[in-house]
């Protein structure tokens, strides 16, 4: 009878031995699915998403290239001058430039048949983009002042349009270096800063 009882307890260690190790195996298999089934639906979501995009792709324009889109736009409308040219990775191109005293932008595709103007400014100081600039075109003796500050600052900007806010500093716009650039300068023409601005679609 001894060696009965001693034979049943052993088979049931042995079983319960069997048992833990296929809940052991059982709960391994389970936690390799779950870490594998992350590694799964993460590069699903790689594969399935669009880069996150980065700073602006467009290149400057030169050369016989600016000529030729130049011709373009004022042939166009003889009224604008163009100021600068940008190519976008499609190929069209950004075109900035003045009419009239206001700074104009236009999208213009690669074969240089379809001109669409941009709404919108760079924006005004403090005011939003949708918001109307309330300045003032900037003329004659004054106009010819407030240039003469801003070459004498940097001789290689070129002005293109001067705007005078309410409070009586000045909005410059200008090119450099064949880029566009825009200035806050005090009401004294002491203070020059150079205001940022992004020109993308």
């Amino acid at each position: 009878m001894n060696s009965n009882k001693m034979a049943k307890r052993a088979g049931l260690a042995v079983a319960g031995v069997v048992t833990a190790g296929v809940f052991v195996l059982g709960g391994s298999a389970m936690a390799s699915a779950a870490t594998s089934a992350p590694k799964a639906s993460s590069s699903a979501s790689s594969d399935s998403g669009k880069p996150a995009r980065g700073g602006s792709a467009d290149t400057a324009v030169t050369g016989d290239e600016l000529a030729k889109v130049t011709a373009a736009v004022t042939a166009k409308d003889s009224a604008i001058t163009v100021t600068s040219v940008r190519m976008d990775p499609d190929k069209s191109y950004d075109v900035v430039g003045t009419k009239n005293g206001a700074t104009v932008t236009y999208d213009v595709s690669a074969d240089l048949k379809t001109f669409t103007a941009r709404s919108g400014r760079g924006g005004g100081k403090g005011g939003g983009h949708g918001g109307k600039s309330a300045d003032t075109a900037v003329t004659g003796d004054e106009l010819a002042k407030v240039t003469a500050a801003v070459k004498a600052k940097d001789a290689t900007i070129t002005v293109t349009r001067v705007g005078k806010d309410p409070d009586g500093s000045y909005d410059v716009f200008g090119t450099k270096a064949g880029a566009t650039v825009m200035y806050d300068v005090s009401a004294d023409l002491t203070t020059f800063t150079q205001r940022t601005r992004t020109a993308g679609k």
